[in-house]
């Protein structure tokens, strides 16, 4: 440490970078790769933070950290622009960098609101552990949103941890998890008994979650309704190839088709069916009756224009005879991607998301299937938001998710896109069927245990066995109040410490 420091004091450039590399390995205990050891090289930068001369200087040592946290987990986000502009390449690094720098940011904002003046190392360190942990939290609204690469994902490295998830959702797991990468440093700082306490609240978990996961078998799966996932494996720069629709129209029918089973529904991805419903109805129409048998249904991605002419991203559902049974418009757009923000400051984006803006859903409709009960449809990215993917009043039988993930290849990008959907089922404790055009698709019970997947990139369909919702857990009851609640007992504990500090130096 003493090393570092002198490397820091002596060469400013490099302890930057000796920061930035610490966040970087870090993010190796998040999904897919969970090397959950990783997370102990966030201890050297906050050793930094916490004796930093400045508020200033504290920001800088964190924002590094985040900088590198953020471009080794979120540089997937830039191949989107490799699969649409393939020509525009070369500047995937600035864009990887660009958000990088700007999710750091709450990184930077986080240090400086836990850098207390006349305070010591270890007030500085639960203050700091108690304002990650929220300000991780506004990056779920903040800008729209964008709660990827949250540290709590980690614990879904084994189905046990992740069940912590169905009391405290993910931001309270984030907070266990900054706690254990924190901990190493309370016991350099002497605070022995709290870094054990951080250290052992997940083991504890973990044993309530396996116990949790004993008491509830798999349910008997004979006579529960049959949903059939459709994996069409479109590469995203034919997708919209009007010649070669028919060809994906027909793999998307005889995928929905194949086998001896008779599903009751048939779930297609976002925007499965490429064209318009008012501009296609007789193929569309055509298409439903050969991709369901009587009594059948089909769940499906189709974009369409509102009243006032604008474009929706929408799923539709339809009966065999291809009567419209339900309707659900996508709420939470994707930025950058589904509309652009400035649109005339960066036309060259253009490229990615096209030269229209889509326009949100106004209304979160559930739609009503016969056998299985109200679905709650997530759109893409709109299942990431813990606490957010079910209306407050009303619990659905099942959660689906289609999603594209074409745009991001063979990245890291789809396996925690997957790894989201898992913490939502346990959240809410609702099964959810994700379904995705190149993969990776899957089901889950409200356990989330997998009851089904297709690999990334593979032609193929899964029959799943719905199964029943679970009673509502203490997150889906009370959203983050567990989270909020930890928060304030952290900031409780760094009080108490502050005071008892200011007190001895006034009589000294």
């Amino acid at each position: 440490m003493q090393l570092l420091n002198k490397i820091r004091t002596k060469y400013r450039f490099a302890g930057v970078l000796i920061d930035v590399i610490c966040g970087a390995a870090a993010s190796l205990a998040l999904p897919p790769i969970f090397i959950v050891p990783a997370l102990w090289f966030l201890g050297l930068p906050v050793w930094r933070v916490i004796h930093a001369n400045s508020r200033v200087e504290a920001a800088s040592i964190f924002g590094a950290a985040g900088l590198g946290w953020f471009l080794a987990s979120t540089f997937w986000v830039s191949h989107a622009l490799i699969v649409s502009a393939p020509s525009l390449w070369f500047l995937t690094p600035f864009l990887a960098l660009a958000l990088a720098l700007i999710l750091a940011v709450f990184w930077a904002v986080a240090a400086a609101a836990s850098w207390i003046p006349h305070s010591s190392a270890l007030v500085r360190l639960l203050c700091l552990l108690a304002a990650f942990s929220l300000i991780e939290w506004t990056r779920s609204f903040v800008a729209s949103g964008f709660p990827w690469s949250l540290m709590g994902s980690m614990f879904a490295v084994h189905l046990s941890s992740l069940q912590m998830a169905s009391f405290m959702g993910i931001y309270g797991l984030t907070l266990l998890a900054f706690g254990c990468a924190i901990a190493p440093v309370l016991w350099r700082l002497s605070a022995r008994r709290l870094a054990l306490i951080l250290l052992m609240l997940p083991v504890l978990g973990t044993g309530w979650g396996m116990a949790r996961l004993d008491r509830q078998p798999a349910e008997p799966t004979a006579k529960l309704p049959i949903a059939r996932l459709v994996q069409p494996a479109v590469p995203q720069q034919d997708k919209w190839n009007r010649q070669k629709r028919p060809a994906h129209l027909a793999d998307l029918v005889n995928l929905s088709q194949a086998g001896a089973n008779k599903p009751d529904v048939v779930i297609w991805p976002e925007t499965a069916f490429a064209g318009l419903p008012s501009q296609n109805r007789l193929l569309l129409a055509d298409t439903v009756q050969a991709a369901t048998h009587p009594g059948g249904f089909l769940l499906t991605g189709i974009p369409r224009f509102n009243g006032d002419n604008r474009p929706l991203n929408s799923v539709f559902l339809f009966d065999h005879q291809a009567g419209l049974r339900g309707v659900y418009d996508k709420r939470h757009l994707v930025p950058f991607g589904e509309y652009v923000p400035f649109r005339s400051w960066v036309p060259f984006l253009d490229i990615i998301a096209g030269p229209a803006d889509f326009v949100a859903g106004t209304q979160n409709h559930l739609i009503s299937m016969p056998r299985i009960g109200q679905v709650q449809t997530l759109i893409c990215y709109e299942v990431i938001f813990a606490g957010h993917v079910v209306a407050p009043h009303t619990r659905p039988d099942l959660l689906v998710n289609v999603t594209n993930d074409a745009w991001f290849g063979a990245t890291i990008g789809p396996w925690q896109h997957l790894y989201q959907s898992q913490m939502r089922a346990v959240e809410e404790g609702i099964p959810l069927l994700r379904v995705a055009n190149t993969g990776i698709s899957a089901a889950f019970d409200g356990f989330g245990r997998q009851l089904g997947s297709i690999p990334l990139g593979e032609r193929a369909y899964l029959d799943i066995a719905i199964p029943s919702v679970l009673t509502a857990p203490v997150f889906a009851r009370f959203g983050n109040a567990g989270f909020f609640a930890l928060c304030l007992g952290v900031f409780g504990v760094a009080l108490g410490l502050y005071r008892r500090e200011t007190q001895k130096a006034q009589k000294i």
